[in-house]
């Protein structure tokens, strides 16, 4: 299996971060700014360049800005988003300071299905929301179970298909994917060393490779890159 993970473009809270304003500030299901929508328009960009390889699944976390994200390249590739609740971002839809959480249930299906026509619902998705841990903020630990099953889950579906599979998510539940795939884990969750993932980036994982010969490694996973922004130009870089 070839899996593409992608960050999703620029949020308003990667905006507000930025501007060094407090969590408290933040908004709990945030959309993309101006310049994330011209990342995720570039990044669509280099798939029909040939810049990136062309998937031929398509999978994106129901949090609002990875959907906006996968919208333009759905359209640009003319293909279906299929929507994977497991991807969403490590800690929860949370209101205000993460200690002081509220109950927000994400994005509806009326309210994804404004983004984009080519949404594929999974049964998780209701016409209230998807997120249904309410009040809970999940731990690292927690986030780190999640990214080994969502891996595992990924696996078990498409690890026999030749093809791409392209997930669009986020930072840090893309930090735990990938070691999941490099079998790195901490009791506590902690995700050291980090994975710095500027916006729209992208990282390439290869499994169920032949075993090698003496002394070329003794795997069958390849990481191929992690963090690549190279289709980005220099203005449009942000985290």
């Amino acid at each position: 299996m070839k899996l593409l993970l992608i960050r999703h473009g620029q949020s308003a809270n990667n905006a507000l971060s930025g501007a060094n304003h407090p969590v408290s500030s933040q908004y709990p299901d945030p959309t993309l700014t101006d310049l994330g929508r011209q990342q995720a328009e570039t990044l669509a960009h280099a798939f029909t360049d040939g810049l990136l390889p062309r998937p031929s699944v398509l999978l994106s976390s129901p949090m609002t800005r990875a959907v906006q994200t996968a919208s333009p390249l759905a359209d640009e590739l003319d293909m279906p988003i299929e929507l994977e609740t497991q991807a969403h971002e490590v800690g929860g839809i949370f209101q205000s300071v993460q200690g002081e959480p509220g109950s927000f249930q994400g994005a509806s299906r009326a309210e994804l299905a404004d983004i984009s026509d080519r949404l594929i619902f999974n049964e998780d998705i209701h016409d209230e929301g998807w997120y249904r841990l309410g009040s809970h903020v999940e731990t690292p630990a927690e986030g780190q179970g999640r990214g080994k099953r969502l891996y595992r889950s990924i696996l078990e579906r498409y690890g026999n298909q030749d093809g791409v599979v392209a997930l669009v998510c986020h930072e840090w539940i893309t930090n735990y994917v990938l070691r999941a795939a490099l079998g790195l884990s901490d009791p506590e969750g902690e995700p050291d060393p980090w994975f710095s993932l500027p916006n729209t980036s992208s990282t390439f994982i290869q499994t169920g490779l032949p075993l090698p010969g003496p002394y070329e490694g003794g795997g069958t996973a390849m990481i191929w890159w992690v963090g690549r922004f190279d289709h980005l130009p220099d203005e449009q870089v942000s985290r």
